[in-house]
């Protein structure tokens, strides 16, 4: 997993919930790895065990990608 600078770490952690802030830090190492800007691409790469279209919603509507 990758590591923010602490100034970001910070601030995403008081502006975001415990669940988003992960999430962010999941898509963020996603996009490094499968340099993708792609929805449908990240939420089939996302580890979540839920269904792909709510996963796919869920990146969409968190993070207007």
């Amino acid at each position: 997993m990758i590591i923010l600078p602490e100034f970001y770490e910070t601030n995403l952690k008081r502006e975001l919930g415990r669940a988003e802030y992960l999430l962010l830090k999941i898509l963020i190492n996603l996009l490094q790895s499968i340099k993708s800007v792609s929805i449908e691409r990240l939420a089939t790469a996302l580890p979540i065990p839920i269904l792909f279209e709510s996963r796919r919603k869920r990146i969409s509507l968190h993070f207007c990608l």
